[in-house]
């Protein structure tokens, strides 16, 4: 008799247990967060010790942007059951939201073990080493993914990335050409491979890299052997599904310059002024257009509007010095000529390559403040990444000291403000509002209005929450 009424008991509270389960199921399904939150302030025991109900409740916190919570419901779930992959998942995405980075790459090469050939835990740990800047060892996923997909554009985008933050360019621009052959209406794609081939023609040798890489991943040899006119391809094709494309006709504009075909050029840039597009580009090349067709009086209109742009130019003062020399104008172009001559004392590409390598120096020597000084003249993207390594990516669950934070704080700001202006990288753009989010997350818990800032030479500033909001809006999320 007492064994029938323990089966009963059992069998009524598994189907307690199934119905509230339910039940925070279709509160999950409608976002309705915050009263899965108070319903889990009210579990039993035996809730806690039902995964499925702890997970949900996870959930629920990772719904209302409560990482750490979040975390600890995920961390308790695989205390229960240290194998669910949906559980280890989710504990490497809150891990990586707190900054927790070791703790996040254990537990997405975890769910890697368990099946080193699934597209999804491959892809997770692509995607985890990019935000960290290991693109070498991301570049090993994409490639082991490539080799049972090699036409996958998305992935060839991705590994080409890879490549050219690597310094990679030949091998960049064969992944970027490979991912174009199977998206050629992508402009962004397509401009993204023009400007990459512009970036290496003059280095023709370095072409054979190409074939002896990324073209193994479909058994072809690549149409590299005149990368002008291969970029010129591109433009068209890319121009045929976008007709009128800006971008993509400033590109070809750029590569018919390159090419010394400067009638072609001329052409390009004259039809883009006349649609209304006068940007500093246009109106530059296509005055160094007309200088080398000789409609001089045409060029030295065009090559001033450029040289009031931007009189740091040298390229630009020099052809408006001769363009006037040849006209009408020879007082005027000696003139331009000193004042080249003053812009190459030192050459301004060792001046910049000397800051290039004192920043990165003192960036390893642990010399932030020099370093940040350089960047306030340089505004290296590269020297203010390696300060953030730094100074911006601690645990601030680790840490009590309020110098550190206020100074991981500014640090973050200030990445995320350049990042919001070029928008040049995504996956890192993303890690940074993770860390923003963190941050505001504190304040919130803490009921500060106003947060103090630390910058790398001391001086001393304050965010607001809505500041910290509106920043965050500029970056996708995650």
């Amino acid at each position: 008799m007492k064994r029938i009424v323990l089966i009963f008991s059992l069998l009524s509270f598994v189907r307690m247990a199934m119905a509230q389960q339910d039940h925070l199921q279709e509160l999950l399904s409608n976002k309705q967060y915050n009263q899965i939150v108070s319903l889990a302030n009210q579990f039993s025991a035996a809730d806690s010790s039902h995964s499925p109900t702890m997970f949900l409740a996870g959930q629920a916190y990772e719904g209302l942007m409560k990482y750490r919570d979040a975390y600890r419901f995920y961390q308790h779930c695989l205390s229960i059951d240290s194998t669910r992959i949906d559980f280890l998942y989710s504990a490497a995405r809150m891990a990586a939201h707190l900054g927790k980075l070791d703790d996040a790459e254990m537990y997405f090469l975890k769910t890697w073990e368990a099946d080193t050939t699934d597209f999804y835990a491959n892809i997770q740990l692509a995607q985890f080493y990019t935000q960290l800047g290991n693109d070498a060892k991301a570049g090993e996923y994409y490639m082991f993914l490539l080799e049972a997909d090699p036409g996958n554009p998305a992935l060839l985008k991705a590994l080409g990335d890879c490549y050219f933050r690597l310094g990679e360019r030949f091998n960049a621009v064969g992944s970027y050409w490979l991912a174009f052959e199977n998206n050629k209406e992508n402009a962004g794609l397509a401009a993204t491979l023009v400007n990459t081939i512009l970036s290496v023609k003059k280095d023709v040798e370095g072409i054979e890299s190409i074939v002896g890489g990324i073209s193994s991943l479909v058994g072809g040899v690549l149409p590299f052997e005149n990368l002008i006119e291969t970029a010129l391809d591109v433009c068209d094709t890319a121009l045929f599904y976008n007709p009128g494309n800006l971008s993509l006709l400033q590109y070809k504009g750029a590569t018919f310059f390159s090419a010394k075909k400067y009638q072609e050029s001329d052409s390009v840039f004259s039809s883009l002024l006349a649609q209304g597009d006068s940007s500093y580009f246009n109106i530059k090349y296509a005055g160094c257009s007309k200088y080398y067709i000789g409609r001089n009086l045409e060029a030295a209109d065009l090559l001033d509007i450029a040289f009031s742009k931007d009189s740091t130019a040298v390229d630009v003062c020099l052809l408006l010095g001769s363009a006037l020399g040849r006209s009408y104008d020879r007082k005027r172009a000696l003139e331009l000529f000193n004042w080249a001559e003053t812009l190459m004392k030192p050459a301004p590409a060792y001046v910049d390559l000397l800051s290039q390598f004192r920043g990165d120096t003192y960036v390893r020597d642990g010399r932030i403040p020099e370093a940040y000084r350089i960047w306030l003249t340089t505004k290296r993207s590269s020297l203010l990444a390696g300060i953030y390594n730094r100074i911006g990516i601690i645990d601030l669950s680790r840490t009590n000291d309020d110098d550190t934070r206020y100074r991981c704080m500014f640090i973050n700001v200030l990445m995320a403000e350049e990042q919001a202006l070029f928008q040049n990288d995504p996956a890192s753009m993303k890690f940074v509002r993770t860390r923003l989010e963190q941050f505001k997350e504190d304040m919130v818990a803490k009921n500060i209005k106003e947060y103090p800032m630390i910058a790398p030479d001391n001086r001393k500033s304050t965010i607001t929450i809505e500041q910290l909001d509106e920043l965050i809006l500029k970056l996708p999320q995650t």
